[in-house]
């Protein structure tokens, strides 16, 4: 639950307050893949006009390299709230994507659970401490990905297409062909990810015992230094000097005389009778 409501935070952060003011833009262009996922399976349902969607669907593909490049150029930094911006709305957009293809092509349910165990992975990882980020492999699966489901809405939206020998059923193969091609992308993805929150994991098992073994080195630090103290307190420290050298000589003088004194015999008389 934790986890959940410092994602949304920082999502948020990112969206509406970030550090510098200029990340809103790669930012939002980051976002605009989820209200893209949104909108191209309402449109395809609805029959909305192919120039729309075909605009629609070029913005967002442009949008996957543009959110990195005006980081870089105009925000002048990648920020953590960007990186997890860009992976979360990446999964976001295929996961939508997925669900409203799925009446017509049940084989991106696989692509779908493959998708999903990305997502879970990325979330222990971000519960863990690390930054989830997409990675190289994360883009280039995710263009075949994307492929294979704009070609299936496509040929959702364009009834009796038939141009160039080009069919629906046409549209409908290749998009099942580059689904089935995809997986084994998304496989290896899962292995990245999981490789790296396994690392990530095993930092947290090394700063936990390094943090463990400093706190066990100042416990014995302080127990040495209370050991010093009781021992001053209870011998204290004693320094020969010029002065208490004649003090301490007078001292056992008079200690010496004393016990002459006491050690003397006293005196006795003996009274003599006259004859």
């Amino acid at each position: 639950m934790d986890t959940i409501k410092n994602t949304a935070k920082n999502f948020c952060k990112g969206l509406f307050k970030p550090d510098n003011k200029l990340s809103l833009i790669p930012n939002w262009l980051s976002f605009s893949r989820v209200i893209g996922g949104i909108s191209i399976p309402i449109m395809a349902y609805t029959g909305a006009p192919l120039p729309l969607l075909f605009g629609n669907v070029t913005f967002l593909a442009i949008s996957d390299f543009l959110d990195g490049l005006t980081a870089r150029v105009i925000a002048k930094e990648e920020t953590k709230e960007g990186a997890m911006l860009d992976a979360v709305s990446d999964k976001i957009f295929s996961i939508i994507l997925i669900i409203g293809i799925l009446p017509i092509l049940p084989i991106f349910a696989i692509n779908g659970v493959l998708e999903g165990g990305i997502a879970l992975i990325n979330g222990k990882l971000l519960a863990s401490g690390g930054s989830p980020k997409s990675n190289l492999l994360g883009k280039v699966k995710i263009w075949p990905l994307s492929i294979a489901l704009i070609l299936g809405y496509l040929a959702l939206a364009i009834q009796d297409l038939n141009i160039a020998g080009i069919t629906n059923e046409t549209l409908l193969t290749i998009s099942t062909a580059l689904s089935i091609g995809t997986i084994p992308l998304q496989g290896i993805n899962i292995k990245q990810y999981f490789d790296e929150y396994k690392k990530q994991i095993e930092k947290n098992q090394i700063d936990k015992t390094n943090v463990n073994h400093h706190d066990i080195e100042n416990e014995l630090s302080k127990s040495k230094e209370k050991e010093k103290t009781n021992e001053n307190e209870i011998t204290p420290k004693f320094i020969l000097s010029k002065e208490n050298h004649q003090a301490m000589v007078y001292e056992l003088d008079s200690q010496e005389k004393t016990e002459e004194k006491t050690n003397e015999k006293p005196k006795t008389y003996t009274k003599r009778n006259k004859h």
